[in-house]
Order: C-alpha cells, then structure tokens, then sequence
C-alpha cells in the first residue's frame, strides 16, 4: 500500500468520501440548477467546484504526487496496479485540469483573452466513472468499518 501507514490511508479516504466527493456532487448539482449562472455567487460555486474537481483528478490521476498528496495508488499493493485498472484520463479532464491553472490557479493573458465555458456536469461524470472504478476495486481493508 504505498508508504503510508494503513490507518492513514484510511483517514485520508475518510475526507475523500465525506468532503471532496460529496463537495464536487453537490457543487455540480447546484450549478446544473442555474444553466445561465452569472454574478459573483454563481462565479463562487463555479470556482469551489473546480478546485473540488481539480482535488480529485489529481488524487485518480497523479502519477508522480508530491511527497504529501494523497493518490488513488496509495490503496494498491503495487502503484502499477492503480494504473492498469483506472479508465483513461478523458481529454476533459486533461483539459479542465490544465485550464483550472489558468483560469483559477493564476492570473494568466489567457483568462484575460477569452472567457472559459465549463461543462462541469460532464466532468463530474468522468470524475464519478473514475471515483466508480477505484471504490469497487479498493482492498477490504480499506471497506469495511
């Protein structure tokens, strides 16, 4: 399981299920409401939900994580194993996790120049297929209470 102690692991899963996964649901739910969001608590929800999002490609997606980031390979015997079993990285998601750094993450001439639509029920769907395949094949250890 990685190099982190099993009870940590399972702390850190923990905050997955009970903050990021139902934040980023919950977010786009809200958002899905108000199809013509404009104005400031629109644009709140909007940003809450792509650092939600951004939280958790990162977590299903990075392969090289920074010494304290939580990843799904984390759970597996073998980092390998992680990687074989979890769907491909949609372009969507490439594309939300990259334009989240410019639009969000920094001040850049990009966001400047042109204003980025969000299919954010989309990318919660691939987020949530992902979510799927790493919670079916998560270890019992990590299941069971």
């Amino acid at each position: 399981m990685g190099n982190r102690a099993s009870d940590e692991l399972k702390v850190a899963l923990k905050g997955l299920n009970e903050y990021e996964v139902p934040m980023l649901l919950s977010l786009v739910n809200i958002l899905a409401i108000d199809k013509n969001g404009k104005g400031i608590i629109y644009n709140a929800l909007l940003e809450s939900f792509l650092i939600h999002a951004r939280i958790l490609i990162e977590f299903l997606y990075r392969d090289k994580p920074y010494k304290d980031t939580i990843t799904a390979n984390q759970y597996f015997k073998s980092d390998r194993t992680w990687e074989n079993i979890r769907p491909p990285k949609s372009k969507l998601l490439e594309e939300t996790e990259n334009n989240a750094h410019k639009y969000l993450a920094h001040l850049t001439y990009t966001r400047l120049k042109e204003k980025k639509l969000w299919p954010y029920i989309k990318i919660a769907k691939d987020i949530e297929t992902a979510l799927n395949v790493f919670q079916e094949n998560l270890h019992d250890e990590f299941t069971k209470e």
